[in-house]
């Protein structure tokens, strides 16, 4: 029997329509109006359609691919992947789609319900003015919204917040032997990865004056934020200063030459930024649903460096790297459909997100693989067990293994070299400095 999980967030879609799927999977629209929206209107936009599916398998990953039947040719656009042995609410995501009229849904190792609900969301006009990417760690910006930036390189800045120095044992130092102290590796895995994030994004074509790399110390944000006038060192270089990771910024910071790691210093440079650069959309973690302390204590750093500046951004699309206790998301082999992530909200609620989802061209895709890949932490190979897991549950999954693409050994080339990118967008109420608190009652789905 199946296990009952509904997937919700508490969204206010801008268009939404009853629909019903019949037994050809064809989607029929209630709303002739919304089923007639010209390409203009849909291809721009984000499309997610509410169903309740059923899986037939225990182990073979659910499928759903979607087909745009507007045209003479029948065109396949791509597949979404859910939970194998589950039951209950989802959303397929339909971004990408040029047409609400005609389309087809094909099932492997799933039903569905007939009734359906469309589900549509204005997406932010990004080309509009500057993008501002808050990256916890090197690799962040680029897992979350390479694809993003990718399309307009000349409007966007990332800001790197800590090095990633932390390096618990010596022997998972990058280079085995190099060096023969905990502190000497912690300091040249900080520098490297200090380097991914002044380079990385130029292959996008960034300009490297919009990279900056603030130096702060990994897993101490929190601190920080609780005790913002109070020195955290760093775990592994106690003597180490945020000065030793700036050396390829092109642009000076409030605390440069005196930089302590402190929340106070933190955010001065960070409302520096956000005075300087004034950005219209800012991209941070969503500090409900990603649960790395880090990244949480990012965004709450962002919160209070915008009330320290004045300025307000008009967009907030928050992202989530990491799922607690839910390895694999989004589904499926790389180039899949990227799927909104399995939290359950409150129904009590409000109805104030949307989602904002971008179609990722399979040549950006191969792209992003490439950007991953210049990112030291993201190398290596996994462990025999988790390689061995790897096999055997992509043996029961039901997709043939030459459609696993092992770009590398990683998790992240499965579940983030994916056909979109997906935010929680939210419109900032600039008269009220509102958009940064958590979703009430929202939690990540434990498997």
């Amino acid at each position: 029997m199946p296990i009952l999980r509904d997937h919700h967030l508490p969204l206010a879609p801008d268009w939404e329509c009853k629909a019903t799927i019949d037994d050809n999977g064809i989607i029929q629209l209630a709303d002739p109006a919304i089923a007639s929206l010209s390409t203009g209107d849909v291809r721009p936009n984000t499309w997610m359609l509410e169903v309740r599916y059923r899986a037939t398998s225990r182990w073979k990953l659910p499928a759903v691919t979607i087909i745009d039947r507007s045209k003479s040719q029948a065109t396949e656009r791509f597949t979404q992947y859910l939970e194998p042995n589950e039951t209950g609410k989802r959303l397929i995501n339909l971004t990408g789609i040029e047409s609400l009229h005609q389309l087809q849904l094909t099932l492997k190792h799933l039903t569905l319900e007939g009734d359906a609900t469309l589900l549509g969301f204005h997406n932010p006009n990004l080309a509009s003015g500057a993008i501002l990417i808050i990256a916890p760690h090197p690799d962040d910006a680029e897992l979350a919204a390479f694809g993003v930036y990718s399309q307009y390189p000349e409007n966007t800045w990332i800001v790197t917040i800590t090095a990633g120095e932390r390096l618990k044992r010596l022997d998972k130092q990058y280079w085995s032997g190099l060096d023969v102290s905990l502190e000497e590796a912690s300091h040249r895995k900080g520098f490297i990865r200090a380097w991914n994030s002044a380079t990385t994004p130029l292959l996008a074509g960034v300009p490297a004056e919009r990279l900056v790399m603030l130096g702060y110390f990994n897993d101490t944000l929190t601190t920080l934020y609780e005790k913002p006038g109070t020195v955290a060192p760093s775990h592994s270089v106690p003597t180490l200063k945020p000065d030793a990771y700036r050396t390829w910024n092109k642009l000076s910071l409030p605390t440069d030459g005196q930089s302590r790691n402190t929340g106070q210093n933190l955010q001065s440079d960070l409302a520096a930024l956000l005075a300087s650069i004034k950005p219209k959309t800012i991209i941070t973690p969503h500090p409900d649903l990603d649960p790395h302390a880090d990244h949480i204590a990012s965004t709450r750093h962002l919160q209070a460096a915008t009330e320290q500046s004045g300025h307000y951004p008009e967009n907030l699309m928050l992202y989530a790297n990491h799922l607690k206790s839910t390895r694999g998301f989004p589904r499926g082999p790389a180039h899949a459909a990227a799927g909104v992530w399995p939290t359950q909200a409150s129904t009590q609620a409000p109805r104030n997100d949307k989602i904002a989802s971008f179609p990722i061209s399979i040549e950006v895709q191969k792209q992003k693989a490439l950007a991953l890949h210049s990112m030291h932490d993201l190398g290596g190979t996994p462990g025999l067990e988790r390689q061995l897991k790897r096999k055997l549950k992509r043996l029961l999954s039901g997709i043939p293994c030459k459609d696993w693409s092992d770009y590398s050994g990683h998790d992240f080339f499965q579940t983030h070299i994916k056909a979109h990118e997906n935010f929680v967008l939210r419109k900032i109420d600039q008269t009220k400095s509102r958009g940064l608190e958590p979703l009430s009652g929202s939690q990540p789905l434990s498997k």
